[in-house]
């Protein structure tokens, strides 16, 4: 029903974001990394509210993340003008290029230039923020959903 889509829909936000918490302070903070940012935001609502979608597959995910730290990274090094306006646009062309296109990565190649993020910004923590919250999706799918619905996850 839509009423228990949208309580599974909450519910898998809040145990991703819960789940970020945890790598964040027991994981990364010791290592000067975070992987909390405002874009994961953006990437809850796809994974918990629009599963299917092409922009919340894994693949969309880790990629689209992937290319915009890697433009984000390059148009730091370089110090050109309007060095966000580039990143996005390098990042959108990239990400349709390779068939990754996830829109949260353009907010991250936003962030990334306008924070001046260093190599680390490659990791964290867009990507390492988006592979936590893909396995909380895919524990909420294959667990807490069936649980709630009754109806068992296909494992094929």
């Amino acid at each position: 029903s839509k009423k228990m889509d949208a309580i599974i829909a909450g519910l898998g936000a809040a145990l991703g974001f819960a789940a970020l918490h945890v790598v964040n302070d027991t994981i990364l903070a010791p290592q000067g990394l975070s992987c909390l940012c405002p874009p994961l935001g953006a990437v809850a609502v796809l994974l918990f509210c629009l599963p299917s979608a092409p922009a919340s597959q894994p693949k969309a995910v880790i990629g689209g993340h992937i290319i915009s730290g890697l433009i984000g990274y390059a148009v730091v090094q370089s110090g050109i003008a309007y060095g966000e306006a580039i990143a996005v646009a390098g990042t959108i062309a990239a990400m349709t290029f390779f068939k990754v296109v996830h829109p949260p990565a353009g907010a991250y190649a936003f962030l990334y230039v306008n924070k001046n993020m260093g190599l680390k910004g490659l990791f964290a923590p867009g990507l390492v923020g988006g592979i936590v919250l893909i396995a909380a999706q895919k524990f909420v799918d294959y667990t807490v959903k069936p649980m709630l619905t009754g109806n068992k996850k296909k494992t094929s």
